[in-house]
């Protein structure tokens, strides 16, 4: 009996011992992503990239630590190499949006539009699956992507549909707007900058696109107050 008590003790002490070190691989690995990710923050992005680096050693299907890594390399400048670790990301978890929509901006700036445009239709279809308001942020960014390449009709229609989505969207009102001055419709442009205004009355583009129209349309009383905006938010932001 007390040889069986003590192959089960020795038994219980394996189990628990392969356990912790499987725990503890997860637990660094995360350890790790959460340095990472405060190093980011800080803006040391190469040390940020180390740290998202020990992470993936430790854990290769670590999803956060690939998709982070993906975004620290964007900030440094390294567009292909964040295509290539935002990838790994959906090989972990292709039904997670972020990392498409991610993709997205950095073939943006590779000038490659046609396949970020592919990429933010990807994110929002999967942003609409789960009801995440970000599908409006992802029709925003796809609008700009259209605006990009002369795409006016499209980019108005995405535009239309991320206000849609979340009227409260700041910079899809504005864009709204700069769409709606580009089809010189500037009854329907002043209105959309008016309402960018009403959720930020300090948006300085939003007061600078209303000053052009003004401009256009001869009303000098809007050109003169837009003036006096645009020079009271200047001062403010340089005592800030």
């Amino acid at each position: 009996m007390l040889i069986k008590n003590k192959i089960f003790a020795d038994f219980k002490w394996i189990v628990l011992l392969v356990f912790c070190i499987t725990a503890g691989c997860g637990n660094k690995a995360d350890y790790h992503n959460k340095e990472g990710l405060y190093l980011y923050n800080k803006r040391k992005f190469d040390e940020a990239i180390t740290e998202f680096k020990k992470a993936l050693e430790l854990n290769q299907r670590h999803y956060d630590a690939h998709f982070n890594l993906g975004v620290a390399y964007y900030a440094k400048n390294m567009p292909d190499e964040s295509i290539a670790e935002l990838k790994k990301a959906i090989e972990v978890d292709p039904n997670e949006p972020k990392a498409y929509y991610n993709i997205a901006f950095a073939y943006v700036a590779k000038e490659k539009v046609a396949e970020a445009i592919s990429e933010y239709k990807k994110a929002i279809e999967l942003y609409a699956a789960k009801k995440d308001k970000k599908e409006a942020e992802g029709y925003l960014y796809l609008a700009v992507a259209y605006s990009l390449i002369e795409k006016q009709e499209e980019a108005f229609g995405a535009c239309k549909k991320a206000v849609e989505i979340n009227p409260e969207l700041e910079d899809g009102h504005y864009f709204f707007g700069v769409c709606y001055y580009k089809k010189n419709m500037f009854d329907e442009a002043t209105a959309e900058l008016k309402k960018t205004i009403q959720l930020n009355p300090k948006s300085e583009k939003a007061h600078s696109i209303l000053l052009a129209i003004y401009d256009k349309l001869g009303n000098t009383e809007g050109v003169f107050e837009e003036n006096r905006i645009l020079k009271q938010l200047e001062m403010e932001r340089r005592e800030r």
